[in-house]
C-alpha cells in the first residue's frame, strides 16, 4: 500500500474528513466555480467553543493577501484554516470571516487554491460579495462629455456592464449619485449632475435592473481632488476625478452555492471605505 493510501487510511479513523482537498483543484492551484466545494459553517474548528464558529478577521491582513503566498506567510496573516480539509496534499485552505455592514453582522466564507508547490493561487468567496453593498465609481468624462448629460458610446457600455452586474446581484434597492467639479455656479452644477444620474438610472432600467433606483444630483458636494495652480483646460482636466457617477447596490439576495466567486465584502476588504468603490471603469 503506498504511503498516500496508509496516511489517508489512518485520517478516516480520527476525523470524517476525507485525505486530500475538498474540491477539485488543478496543479496550477485553480478550479471552476462549479467544482467548488464549500464546508458547512457549523463544522469550523475555529470557534474556541463559543457560539460563533471563524473569527473576526483583521481586514487590513486579508487585504495584504495576494498570489505566490506560502502558507507560513498565510497563518501569519489570517491565522490557521478553520476546517481540516485533509491531512496529506492539502491544496485549499477554508475560513470564515465575520464582519458588519452598515451595522448588520454578516458571515462570509473565504477560500484559497494553492498550487502544486502549495504556493497560494486562487481565492474565493462564498457568496460572491458576500452578500454585502455593491459601490461603482464612474468617471463623469467618460461617461459623458464635458458640460453634456447625454451618454457617450463608452459611457453606454460601461453603464451596460454595470447593469449586468446587478441583475445577477438582484439587489434590492440602487442609488445612482451625480457629481460636477467646482467650476460654475450651484444651481447649474445641480441641475447638471441630476440630468446624469437621470440618464444612468434610465440605461440601467432599460437593460433590465428592476430594483428601485433612486437618482440624485449632488452637483459640487465631495469634491474628492482639489487644484489650485492650473487654468484653463490644466484646470479642467485636474478637476476630472470630480465629474463623477456612483452607483450603490444595497441588499443583495442570498445566494447558492454555484455563486460563489472573487469578491469579498466590498465595504470591508476596501481600503478606502467611507466610500468603497468595488469596481473602477
Amino acid at each position: 500500500m503506498k504511503l498516500t493510501q496508509v496516511a489517508c487510511a489512518a485520517a478516516l479513523g480520527l476525523t470524517l474528513v476525507a485525505c486530500g482537498n475538498l474540491s477539485k483543484v488543478s496543479s496550477e492551484g485553480t478550479a471552476e466555480l462549479d467544482d467548488l466545494v464549500w464546508p458547512k459553517i457549523d463544522r469550523a474548528g475555529f470557534n474556541h467553543s463559543g457560539t460563533q464558529e471563524g473569527s473576526w478577521p483583521n481586514w487590513d491582513n486579508v487585504r495584504l493577501i495576494e498570489r505566490g503566498m506560502n502558507k507560513d506567510q498565510l497563518y501569519n496573516l489570517i491565522g490557521r484554516p478553520h476546517f481540516a480539509e485533509g491531512l496529506y496534499g492539502v491544496r485549499e485552505w477554508d475560513y470564515v470571516f465575520h464582519y458588519r455592514e452598515n451595522g448588520e453582522h454578516k458571515v462570509c466564507q473565504y477560500k484559497i487554491l494553492f498550487d502544486k508547490n502549495y504556493d497560494a493561487q486562487s481565492f474565493f468567496w462564498y457568496p460572491n460579495g458576500c452578500n454585502g453593498n455593491a459601490h461603482y465609481t464612474l468617471s463623469g468624462d467618460t461617461l459623458f462629455d464635458f458640460d453634456k448629460d447625454q451618454l457617450t458610446a463608452e459611457g453606454k457600455d460601461i453603464v451596460t456592464r454595470v447593469a449586468g452586474e446587478l441583475k445577477q446581484a438582484n439587489p434590492k434597492q440602487v442609488r445612482v449619485t451625480g457629481f460636477t467639479d467646482r467650476l460654475g455656479s450651484v444651481e447649474y452644477n445641480l441641475d447638471l449632475s441630476q440630468r446624469r444620474a437621470n440618464t444612468v438610472r434610465a440605461l440601467l432600467q432599460a437593460h433590465g435592473v428592476t430594483a428601485p433606483i433612486e437618482a440624485i444630483g449632488r452637483g459640487k458636494e465631495q469634491q474628492v481632488k482639489a487644484c489650485s495652480n492650473e487654468k484653463g483646460q490644466a484646470l479642467r482636466d485636474c478637476l476630472k476625478p470630480n465629474r463623477r457617477v456612483e452607483i450603490k447596490a444595497d441588499g443583495f439576495s442570498q445566494t447558492t452555492s454555484s455563486e460563489a466567486g472573487p469578491n469579498g465584502p466590498s465595504a470591508l476588504y476596501d481600503k478606502s471605505y467611507p466610500p468603497a468603490p468595488q469596481y473602477q471603469y
